[in-house]
């Protein structure tokens, strides 16, 4: 199995290790996995960036830390939302007590300690990885650091399966979550076979004496051999659900082979044979496409939208359909016209669309994941982030938005989690558009988008969407070990992002 699970220090030293300089508990840029052109930092960002350095100065002596001890603990976390609220208004709940206060950080911690996680958008890729070009979309949180010291050189082994363990499930709250990878035409460049998930959910589990992690089995429509390879997986590797890139390779503008979720002869075919399996929940990546997909990618990029869910939706009620990043269009919250767009009408281009496809067609098995949609919003525009999560409730139900976080490229979930505890619709969003509010961090709203809706897909038992359930496998006293000997998160990120 490895040293994965272990909690000495010099395993923990080794996969967080980085040069001396702060490390933020938040990112203060957009970061990709390659599949979309990251904006470069805002002006916005550089201020929150400033102000919590700023915070962290004037806090951590307090505390007798310093600056890069502080921003690595509970404190830093705390104090990282109150430098957004200090640059983009008050969307999130914070007190300076737990910027501070070992009181005000303690009830925080202990309000969560039993809220089930579900994380159903997860990353790694396999052992023998070597494909060089992932090492290009990466930067090892060389451009998280608070005062501009470079940090380590990246390598595979930060986006393999020990950190992704580390990243996921000591450093974040996570309980139970899905690894899921992405179809190319390059065998290369893939970073998850289904032989490769099924073997690292096995592992995962056996190490930590519970259903720890579900995987996803890929599905590539057109692909030569596709649907041979589709029998092959529900015969032997059994996923629990389906991953498919209806833009075929997302890496490529090239892609060889985009297809349709509604194309009934070329799809249905495989649509009938999940059935017959009893492997229902088919995951499909929508929107999230390159800032300039209309040019680099004239004929490819109407793949990426929701126009072919409903349809399928329709004819397919034995099947549930997850459309992950909520389908939001490309990186667009630095965008001064969608902004604009969605104060004036309450709309946002895709994501709105996918909201409206339960109305529209009579349809209540479509589902939004907000993978990387939400965490990106979170730190660019959280006003516009709370208002995306509201109008998927509105639109789609409270039942059928889903918790992700599409680490480990974002780094440790833990920072998004906390977002979304925290962050709630401005009144004057409610107001005008009927947007619902979100609500409190452990309140039942947040509750079921943070575990309880996927766990319901997920068929899980009512002891399963539990805390307490794991609370004696061999993952959680391992982690009860390493928080006791001081928690060491890395507060690194694993994405490409667009140098200044």
């Amino acid at each position: 199995m490895g040293d994965w699970i272990k909690s000495d220090r010099e395993t923990n030293a080794r996969l967080s290790r980085l040069d001396e300089g702060g490390e933020l508990p938040i990112p203060t840029r957009i970061v990709s996995n390659g599949e979309y052109t990251p904006p470069p930092q805002s002006d916005a960002q550089r201020k929150v960036e400033a102000a919590l350095c700023d915070l962290a100065d004037r806090f951590a002596p307090k505390r007798g830390l310093d600056r890069r001890g502080f921003l690595k603990s509970s404190f830093g976390m705390a104090a990282a939302f109150g430098a957004l609220n200090s640059v983009f208004g008050t969307s999130y709940a914070v007190a300076q007590d737990e910027m501070i206060d070992d009181g005000a950080a303690a009830e925080w911690a202990a309000r969560h300690a039993s809220q089930f996680i579900f994380d159903g958008h997860l990353h790694f890729v396999h052992d023998d990885y070597a494909w060089p070009g992932i090492l290009g979309f990466r930067n090892a949180a060389r451009f998280m650091q608070a005062d501009g010291i470079p940090q380590r050189d990246p390598t595979f082994e930060d986006v393999k399966f020990e950190n992704f363990a580390k990243e996921v499930y000591f450093d974040s709250d996570t309980t139970v979550g899905i690894i899921s990878t992405a179809t190319s035409d390059d065998p290369a460049r893939e970073f998850l076979t289904n032989a490769h998930i099924s073997r690292d959910v096995a592992r995962l589990n056996s190490a930590a004496g519970s259903r720890r992690l579900l995987g996803h089995a890929s599905f590539h429509p057109g692909k030569p051999g596709w649907l041979d390879d589709l029998d092959e997986a529900i015969e032997v590797h059994r996923p629990a659900s389906w991953k498919g890139y209806t833009v075929g390779d997302p890496l490529s503008p090239m892609s060889q082979a985009p297809w349709r979720l509604d194309d009934e002869e070329l799809v249905y075919p495989a649509y009938e044979r999940m059935v017959a399996a009893g492997i229902t929940n088919v995951c499909i990546h929508k929107g999230l496409m390159p800032a300039d997909y209309a040019t680099r990618m004239p004929d490819l990029w109407p793949y990426a939208t929701v126009d072919d869910v409903g349809k399928a939706a329709q004819d397919w009620p034995q099947l549930n359909f997850i459309i992950y990043h909520a389908a939001l269009r490309p990186v667009v919250l630095f965008d001064p016209g969608f902004v604009a767009a969605f104060e004036e009408t309450g709309r946002m281009e895709w994501a709105s669309d996918l909201a409206d496809i339960p109305e529209r067609f009579g349809v209540t098995n479509v589902y939004a994941d907000v993978g990387t949609s939400f965490g990106q919003g979170a730190i660019t525009q959280p006003r516009l982030a709370a208002a995306l999560m509201s109008l998927l409730v509105k639109g789609m139900g409270e039942d059928r938005v889903l918790w992700g976080s599409d680490a480990v490229w974002w780094g440790s979930p833990q920072w998004q989690i906390e977002a979304f505890r925290r962050i709630e619709v401005d009144e004057d969003l409610q107001e005008r558009f009927g947007l619902p509010a979100l609500g409190p961090s452990d309140g039942p709203l947040k509750t079921r988008i943070f575990g309880t809706n996927s766990a319901d897909l997920y068929g899980f038992s009512a002891a399963e969407r539990t805390v307490a359930h794991y609370a004696g496998d061999r993952l959680s006293q391992h982690k009860a070990q390493y928080l006791a000997e001081g928690r060491d998160p890395s507060n690194a990120y694993y994405g490409f992002i667009q140098p200044d």
